[in-house]
């Protein structure tokens, strides 16, 4: 499948269409009621990095939304979003272990910028292979709404020291890439609303700020596969990843 080897060659890769305009205009509604603290499941999000009253041109994220929100819960647990990851990466098994939800609102300015990273770097009870994420446009994603950007094979270079993603410092973090790698191809997710970007945990990516005059939604979906391994760690996330068990927490979308 070209997908698969084009997310093992170069760390990411873009879907058509996979969610219907309804259900991506009803997500982003449902995300909307999340972010003002309106919960029809009655359970709260894991954790909210916004709330109401604060800067309103800062990033909104919210982790789980999902648990809060049936529709969200819904979109996630799709089907055919599942049977799609399974056939790019090809797994037998899909399970979402994260989500969050992510609102960049336009005019933020630096506010709006994420430094460069690699999920795994915030990820040390899971080894890199087996583990990727989904980015879900609830909104189309024009090249001047702060898309998500991916280096092109970083996902087999070595570490880079100093990437970070809350750093909003952006171009000091490109210097830092170019001291390792001279020359390379950065890519946009341009994509519209109800398409997917998928990477590797190891993929370096980032985002600048929100020119386009309206907001930046997605949902992101952290999944592991098959062939994920867990790390055994000690100290504040030594039982994260216990949730597992919990499908209402951490749903098995496909399983061949």
């Amino acid at each position: 499948m070209k997908e698969n080897r084009k997310l093992i060659n170069e760390g990411f890769v873009f879907t058509d269409q996979v969610f219907s305009l309804e259900d991506a205009e009803n997500s982003k509604n449902a995300f909307w009621s999340v972010i003002n603290c309106e919960y029809d499941t009655g359970i709260e999000p894991e954790n909210r990095f916004w709330n109401p009253g604060d800067n309103p041109k800062d990033i909104i994220k919210i982790d789980k939304p999902h648990l809060s929100s049936k529709v969200i819960f819904d979109l996630i647990t799709n089907q055919r979003f599942g049977e799609l990851l399974a056939n790019i990466t090809n797994s037998k098994k899909i399970q979402v272990w994260h989500s969050q939800g992510v609102c960049k609102p336009p005019g933020g300015g630096h506010r709006g910028n994420a430094g460069w990273h690699r999920d795994i770097q915030y990820w040390p009870f899971w080894e890199s292979s087996g583990v990727l994420t989904a980015w879900i446009a609830l909104t189309d994603v024009r090249p001047n709404s702060g898309p998500v950007r991916y280096i092109v094979g970083s996902n087999h270079w070595g570490d880079i020291e100093g990437t970070d993603f809350f750093n909003k410092d952006v171009k000091a973090q490109d210097g830092m890439i170019s001291k390792y790698h001279k020359k390379y191809k950065i890519v946009d997710a341009v994509i519209p609303a109800g398409s997917i970007s998928i990477h590797s945990s190891r993929t370096y990516h980032s985002s600048v700020e929100n020119n386009s005059g309206s907001d930046r939604i997605g949902m992101v979906v952290h999944f592991a596969t098959d062939m994920a391994k867990r790390v055994n760690i000690s100290g504040e996330h030594s039982k994260y990843l216990d949730m597992l068990d919990d499908q209402s927490i951490c749903p098995v979308i496909y399983d061949s």
